[in-house]
């Protein structure tokens, strides 16, 4: 029995060596199109698995269920603010947060756009909650100035023919409860 018809082979029998299946128009995945736009989706804060597989679709005609856009967004690494907030280790979250707080002395900018400036700078997204905290723990008299319930106003007034600008800032109005001032 050692004749050539006993003899088996040791490779492996592949069924389908062309790859192709039922998903003929879904990307390989070490496709680095889809990579890029995926990290590009993270940098423009979209991060729902839904809208992803929408807009790859309708902007580049690449077709990809939403379940291969999660997992192919876990492969990477790319997590929405909550998760990444969470793993992080406070030391790097809070030097984040004081770089972008060094970078406007005039302490106008206020937790929203302290995010999407941090997100813009170095794709990394932090939670608004996150951030509020610790812009207060820092610099809690910077973030009381930034009263954002007072609008200012200008109004021009115009005596002897000469034109005056003045700033008023309109108070927020009294909360009602029952119809009662509070």
């Amino acid at each position: 029995m050692s004749g050539p018809s006993a003899t088996t082979s040791t490779k492996p029998h592949n069924r389908n060596p062309t790859g192709r299946n039922q998903y003929k128009d879904c990307p390989p995945k070490n496709d680095n199109q889809v990579t890029e736009l995926l990290y590009d989706y993270q940098r423009r804060e979209i991060f729902d698995k839904k809208k992803i597989s929408q807009l790859l679709y309708d902007e580049h005609g690449i077709k990809l269920s939403e379940s291969s856009v999660a997992r192919r967004r876990r492969a990477l690494g790319l997590y929405a603010s909550g998760v990444t907030t969470r793993q992080l280790p406070e030391t790097v979250k809070r030097q984040l947060v004081l770089t972008q707080m060094s970078k406007d002395p005039e302490k106008k900018l206020g937790p929203r756009m302290i995010k999407q400036l941090i997100a813009r700078d170095t794709g990394i997204h932090l939670t608004r909650d996150y951030i509020r905290a610790e812009m207060m723990r820092q610099d809690p008299e910077g973030f009381a100035s930034r009263d954002t319930s007072v609008k200012k106003m200008s109004v021009l007034e115009i005596s002897n023919g000469e034109s005056m600008i003045h700033t008023t800032a309109v108070l927020p109005t009294r909360k009602r409860c029952r119809d009662q001032l509070v």
